[in-house]
């Protein structure tokens, strides 16, 4: 297997999906570029030739699946594998995504191993990791990680309320959504299982905002005493 870098474009309009799985390359040989939707992604593509690319697809301007249709047609790009990495588990997604031309579809919460091996299977190239013991890159990836996601947390809050606040139903499920993969992967099963709750809630026909408010202070609370603990350290 070639060990030279791999090239990684990595699609996705969550600043924490993208800081997260930045971070989660950064002890392997490779190169990460990032874009935020796929307008850009189709761009950064063109311009830089990603030897594979890490798809998302509820996106604005342009979302995954039609990004996706776009590459399939484009001669320089058509040949570049995709995997597309998705909140959304339903069946008629995954056929969606395959259909349009993703070489694979991972589910989050992300396991690191099945993306490492998907990527070295479709780029035919091995993913090396940088001079460190494997335990200790593990744990400091995890820590890293779970740093990021706390630090990112008080601007995702402040969207969570005025999405709130204008009883904004599409764009509280769409953060709820993203929360509800991004925590499980990095180890907050109790924010993955109350926005799972809020999803729900958001499908009733009458939605209870006041429950939603308080769910949405419970993960607040449960934040900040992830917080409190990591700088107790």
């Amino acid at each position: 297997m070639n060990n030279k870098p791999i090239n990684i474009l990595i699609v996705d309009d969550s600043d924490l999906t993208r800081s997260s799985l930045t971070k989660l390359f950064s002890d392997y040989q490779c190169n990460i570029i990032t874009s935020i939707d796929g307008l850009d992604g189709i761009q950064k593509s063109l311009t830089t030739k990603p030897d594979i690319i890490l798809l998302d697809i509820l996106m604005p301007n342009l979302d995954g699946i039609k990004m996706l249709q776009v590459i399939k047609i484009i001669d320089e790009l058509k040949k570049i594998p995709v995997i597309v990495i998705s909140g959304n588990s339903n069946k008629t997604n995954l056929f969606a995504c395959l259909e349009a031309g993703a070489d694979k579809v991972i589910t989050k919460p992300i396991d690191e191993d099945t993306l490492i091996k998907s990527i070295e299977e479709f780029t035919k190239r091995k993913l090396s990791h940088k001079t460190k013991s494997n335990e200790l890159i593990v744990d400091n990836t995890i820590d890293e990680l779970k740093k990021i996601y706390i630090k990112a947390f008080p601007q995702k809050e402040i969207q969570i309320n005025k999405a709130i606040a204008e009883r904004d139903k599409y764009a509280v499920g769409n953060i709820f959504h993203e929360l509800k993969g991004v925590s499980a992967s990095m180890g907050f099963p109790e924010v993955t299982e109350i926005s799972r709750m809020i999803e729900l809630a958001l499908n009733s026909e009458k939605i209870d905002w006041n429950y939603i408010k308080n769910q949405t202070d419970e993960i607040i609370s449960l934040i900040e005493r992830k917080t409190f603990s990591f700088d107790g350290d």
